[in-house]
C-alpha cells in the first residue's frame, strides 16, 4: 500500500471530504497512469464564481499529489441551462453563446491554475460532441428535472 496515497486519503476524509470508498486498497496502489481526477463544468455563465472555489482547491490538492487533472467543460450539458432558478423553467442555451462560455472559463482556469504553478498541466475536454446523438433528451427531458426535489425525496 503506497503510505502516500493512505496519508492523502485519511487526510481528505478526517476534512470530511469523503463519506464512502468502494476499495481503499485499489486506490492505494493507483499506478502513475491510474491517478487522474477529473472536475465537471456546466458552462451556464460566462465566469466562474465562488461556488467553483472549493472544488478548485481540491482539484489542486489532487495534482500536488501527481494526479492528473481533467477539467470537463460541458458543452451538451450547459444546454440545459443554470439550474438555480427554482420558480420557471431552465433558459435553453443556444450553441454560440455555450462555445463562448467554454472558452472565458478555459481562460479564467487557465489563469487561476496554470500560470500561478498551481497546476503543472490540465487537460481541457469539451463534451459538446458526447450528446449529439441525442440533442431531444438533453434540451427537452434533462432542463426540466429537478435533481434537488428528486434528492429531498430520497433522504424522506
Amino acid at each position: 500500500m503506497s503510505a502516500n496515497l493512505e496519508i492523502f486519503f485519511q487526510d481528505l476524509q478526517k476534512r470530511g471530504l469523503i463519506a464512502n470508498v468502494a476499495n481503499l486498497e485499489n486506490f492505494c496502489h493507483l499506478k502513475p497512469a491510474e491517478k487522474v481526477i477529473y472536475l465537471g463544468i456546466d458552462c451556464t455563465g460566462e465566469r466562474l464564481h465562488i461556488g467553483h472555489l472549493f472544488l478548485y482547491f481540491q482539484t489542486v490538492r489532487f495534482a500536488k499529489e501527481g494526479f492528473r487533472v481533467l477539467l470537463v467543460l460541458g458543452g451538451a450539458t450547459s444546454k440545459i441551462g443554470d439550474p438555480s432558478d427554482k420558480d420557471k423553467e431552465r433558459p435553453l442555451l443556444e450553441e454560440k453563446q455555450i462555445e463562448n462560455y467554454q472558452e472565458k472559463i478555459k481562460s479564467q482556469l487557465e489563469r487561476i491554475l496554470i500560470k500561478p504553478k498551481k497546476i503543472e498541466k490540465v487537460d481541457f475536454l469539451p463534451l459538446t460532441q458526447f450528446y449529439q446523438d441525442n440533442p431531444e433528451l438533453l434540451s427537452n427531458i434533462y432542463r426540466i428535472l429537478k435533481i434537488n426535489n428528486e434528492d429531498k425525496k430520497e433522504k424522506q
